[in-house]
């Protein structure tokens, strides 16, 4: 396993207690070989965690948004896909400590919400909300009651690495045209002008399902 120092700086925090970060990244087939603790009490206590901070961050992004809305957004949120994508995103699987044989997809999701749970153990309720939020920015900031472009990309993309760039700006202050580019996998795919970055990531991230549903 590598250094940890890299990754306590993406996740924003310095353990004062490091062996929680380490069993948080310890799969049970690692643990089982050299009689150490896996993550799994780690990840039942950030499952809860993560529920509960999703489900407070969504009732005050939209207060016109009813319970089963609301509930829609939390499950598609915290769903494996997202959790997985965004544990790839953050490179975690360069730290687990896992058998050859695992399948890493199953393991990422798990280990995201043990994450979690350690850095609500060592630094408090609010070293792990700033991690885990704005780690699923992505997926909560929608209309409520509507699964968004780029929502729908990184379902159906979980395991991509996606990224918008800002290729220029211009137009009066009150009045900007902003020019995004979407990149999957490093490949560019689209570009969308609109007047904000949010409706021009939506244009790229549409654009770039019509493409994968016509197999381009």
């Amino acid at each position: 396993m590598q250094r940890l120092d890299d990754l306590q700086k993406t996740v924003g925090h310095v353990f004062a207690d490091e062996q929680l970060l380490v069993t948080a990244l310890t799969h049970p087939t690692y643990a089982n070989e050299h009689r150490t603790e896996s993550y799994q009490r780690l990840e039942y206590l950030g499952d809860a965690i993560l529920d509960f901070l999703v489900a407070e961050d969504l009732f005050a992004r939209f207060p016109g948004a009813d319970e089963g809305v609301l509930t829609k957004k939390r499950i598609a949120a915290v769903s494996a896909a997202p959790l997985m994508k965004k544990a790839r995103d953050l490179g975690l699987e360069k730290y687990i400590r896992v058998a050859p044989h695992v399948n890493m997809d199953s393991v990422l999701g798990d280990v995201f919400e043990a994450v979690i749970a350690a850095l609500y153990l060592d630094g408090g309720m609010e070293c792990a909300k700033r991690f885990a939020l704005s780690s699923l920015e992505e997926f909560l900031d929608a209309k409520a009651g509507a699964r968004d472009y780029k929502s729908r990309l990184n379902e159906t993309l979980p395991q991509a690495k996606i990224a918008y760039r800002e290729i220029s700006r211009s137009g009066p202050a009150h009045d900007p045209v902003f020019v995004i580019e979407l990149e999957i996998d490093g490949r560019r795919v689209a570009t969308a002008e609109a007047g904000s970055k949010k409706k021009a990531e939506q244009k790229c991230a549409c654009i770039a399902l019509k493409e994968l549903k016509s197999g381009k």
